[in-house]
């Protein structure tokens, strides 16, 4: 059977059906918003009270011009600080190889951005970084950070001649945005339980943490529960496709069951650069 014909047997329904990394999608719209991405820093860095909004930069990286890896949110405070937050349900040191591809990405980035030689003999001046891991699941007895060298390559820190490290947060400060955002994962999940991945997980998730005071004024936008199915992506995705085709010349329409199948597979979060090699061969 071919990737095409297995993909049609096995996309079920988007009807009722809750986006399984709803989680995920909540946390980078939340973050791509100006005040909400403030707040954040604000959790990370309290003793620093003068920076604004106007001081913080996203450099989140962006799958759709990337093809290539993506992460959850990466931002720049004035020219001093590189901060990369990934959000995780799953329990994994593998992340930590991502930060390293992660950061390399939007070092680049930066360095093509700001016109800086590295091959200059003055020492270049980049943003010192940050890693941050938030993940709302049960502590355990898991550490405060996590190293490269050790949890991944199995060697002492001091011997490594690569190394990141990133700090855990479990909990944050009580009612802080990052607080506020575990709080939120941890109701959707006991909802989930509840209810199965349904609208009525959804809504119950939304009533709770509104009645808790937990993400209250960004849980009332009614774009938020089509954000939790997976359709905010997915349009963003649809445009992203119809620029693309406008560009290379294409007749929109000219195959409409492989873009029948390539919506179906984005909508269920499959990579866009997988879904179009089904999709579309």
């Amino acid at each position: 059977m071919d990737e095409k014909k297995m993909a049609e047997n096995i996309l079920k329904p988007l009807d009722d059906t809750v986006n399984r990394n709803s989680k995920d999608s909540v946390f980078c719209d939340l973050f791509e918003q100006p005040e909400y991405l403030l707040q954040m820093y604000a959790a990370l860095h309290p003793e620093d009270d003068v920076t604004s909004v106007t001081d913080i930069t996203l450099v989140t990286l962006d799958h759709k011009l990337l093809q290539a890896q993506y992460n959850d949110l990466g931002f720049i405070v004035g020219n001093r600080l590189m901060i990369l937050v990934e959000a995780q349900s799953t329990w994994t040191v593998n992340i930590l190889i991502r930060f390293l591809m992660y950061l390399g990405e939007t070092y680049q980035r930066y360095i093509r951005n700001n016109d800086i030689s590295v091959y200059s003999t003055r020492k270049a001046k980049i943003p010192t970084p940050e890693l941050y891991v938030i993940y709302p699941g049960e502590r355990g007895n898991k550490p405060d950070e996590i190293c490269l060298a050790r949890d991944v390559f199995g060697i002492d820190p001091e011997n490594a001649f690569v190394n990141v490290k990133a700090k855990i947060i479990y909990d944050g400060k009580q009612g802080d945005i990052i607080n506020q955002y575990i709080v939120f994962c941890r109701v959707f999940d006991e909802q989930i339980k509840l209810h199965g991945r349904t609208k009525k997980a959804v809504d119950e998730t939304i009533r709770i943490c509104k009645n808790r005071d937990v993400l209250k004024d960004y849980l009332a936008k009614e774009e938020v529960t089509d954000i939790m199915f997976g359709y905010f992506d997915y349009e963003k995705e649809l445009e992203f496709l119809r620029q693309e085709e406008r560009a290379e010349g294409r007749e929109e329409g000219k195959d409409e069951r492989s873009r029948e199948i390539y919506e179906r597979l984005i909508a269920s979060k499959m990579p866009p650069e997988q879904a179009r090699a089904i999709a579309f061969g």
